[in-house]
């Protein structure tokens, strides 16, 4: 008998969002999920951080309405994901993480462009 495993097939969360403010991400649900990739995809000259933040008291409905808005705390990344001031990718691998929801901040600092990010997750 065959085991199935639970994935969060890629979506595409951030579609062609201005760099030339902060961004955050929709909230994604990764409750039940171990490992989970984000790729961020940027084009023009941005400046500044990526962070991931985790929240375990944030909640929604099955439907998407939220029923609490939680807490957002910064995971430690080493190193920190930054935009340089030219186009680029980059990949965040996030092993183990017991937190059942996560975003992706954008925080800027200088310069413009465009993002498009994309996040998938299995359980292993």
């Amino acid at each position: 008998m065959g085991s199935t495993k639970n994935v969060l097939k890629t979506w595409h969360a951030v579609r062609a969002e201005s760099m030339g403010g902060n961004v955050t991400s929709p909230v994604t649900g990764v409750q039940f999920l171990d490992n989970l990739s984000v790729q961020l995809n940027f084009t023009g000259t941005p400046t500044g951080v990526f962070s991931v933040e985790v929240s375990n008291d944030y909640d929604q409905d099955s439907q998407g309405a939220i029923i609490n808005l939680g807490n957002w705390i910064a995971i430690p990344l080493n190193p920190a994901p930054v935009a340089a001031g030219a186009a680029d990718q980059i990949i965040i691998d996030l092993n183990q993480m017991p937190e059942p929801w996560m975003r992706v901040v954008y925080t800027r600092a200088s310069g413009t462009g465009t993002l498009d990010m994309y996040i998938s997750a299995k359980m292993v």
